[in-house]
């Protein structure tokens, strides 16, 4: 198996410390997740990609300060106070030939000699026939101190990232990812 590792910069890592702080806001689309902090900059988080060989590509969260946020910004509610807990998860992209599907109705379950299939998951799930295996930086959870939280990651299109709320889904994640807070 060839491992690579393609994780959030040092750069990144600082610049999503910000976001302990009080925020005033902040905005989601489909490619960009943003907070305008207290201290006044913004931090804009977004989905990077990198052709670790050919055609076996990986994706990972990266972090910019920019001066302002042009997008429409959301209240910050629980997040105004500050304090906030920022937690970064490692996932894992992963490529394997001749793999089997769960359910196809063309194939049989089998792929056509010389197919690969690309998966992508949390460390826990690669598989022992695995080619390729890329750790990444692929989602990162912000909660207050009362509780609120926030999940963010990426999403299934290429370059596209997704933010949860709902503390169900958020929580289901966190013990699929075997986080517990101390």
């Amino acid at each position: 198996m060839r491992e690579y590792r393609f994780q959030a910069s040092d750069e990144t890592v600082e610049r999503l410390r910000r976001l302990r702080g009080a925020w005033l806001g902040f905005s989601v689309s489909d490619r960009a997740f943003s907070v305008t902090l207290a201290v006044g900059a913004t931090v804009r988080v977004q989905v990077e990609a990198a052709d670790i060989e050919d055609a076996f590509e990986a994706f990972r969260l990266e972090a910019f300060i920019d001066e302002e946020c042009d997008q429409p910004m959301e209240a910050a509610g629980d997040f105004a106070e500050g304090g906030n807990d920022v937690v970064l998860f490692t996932g894992a992209t992963w490529s394997e030939a001749g793999a089997r599907t769960t359910e196809s109705l063309i194939t049989n379950g089998a792929l056509p000699n010389g197919s690969t299939m690309h998966m992508s998951g949390h460390p826990g799930q690669l598989s022992e026939t695995a080619d390729i295996v890329c750790l990444t930086t692929d989602s990162l959870v912000v909660a207050t101190g009362k509780g609120t939280g926030l999940l963010v990651r990426t999403g299934l299109k290429p370059l596209s990232i997704e933010v949860v709320r709902d503390p169900v889904t958020i929580a289901t994640f966190l013990h699929e990812r075997g986080y517990r807070a101390e």
